[in-house]
């Protein structure tokens, strides 16, 4: 009988591989994503703010980042590399945005855009991503509490 609860007992420690689906968009999902939502006015205004200059909300690459968002969030993962190997910029050229530069916050936890600004500026990396002069435009993805910031360098 104690064998028995022992054997039970380990059963409990082993972990069971769940399958999960791969969450893969289309373009032209990616365009469906990008007209249906518009950009946050209150991360707009903090962005402008902390650059001294226009930087504009781009609703495809939005819809690109709330798809890795969303990736993450569904698969269990965070990083700026899906578990396939696929960075910011190939998820971006993929949707259709070519770019001589993507730069990518993720960030997780923060219940508001405020927060996750916040969070953001407080990290020097991250922060230079934001005041880039050469980044013209970004995308803010969010599923639950995983967010993703995308920003776009043209050539």
């Amino acid at each position: 009988m104690r064998v028995l609860a022992m054997i039970l007992g380990l059963a409990a420690c082993v972990p069971i591989p769940i399958p999960i689906p791969m969450v893969t968009v289309s373009s032209s999902q990616v365009r469906t994503l990008a007209t249906s939502q518009a950009a946050d006015p209150g991360f707009d205004a903090q962005l402008q703010n902390v650059r001294g200059k226009p930087i504009a909300h781009n609703a495809q690459l939005a819809a690109v980042a709330r798809a890795h968002a969303a990736d993450m969030a569904a698969r269990g993962y965070f990083s700026h590399m899906s578990p396939e190997g696929r960075g910011s910029g190939a998820r971006a050229a993929a949707a259709g945005v070519p770019s001589c530069g993507i730069g990518e916050n993720i960030a997780q936890g923060q219940t508001s855009s405020a927060e996750v600004f916040a969070g953001w500026m407080g990290s020097s990396g991250h922060r230079r991503n934001m005041i880039n002069p050469r980044m013209a435009s970004y995308g803010l993805g969010r599923s639950g509490d995983t967010w993703v910031l995308m920003l776009y360098q043209p050539c």
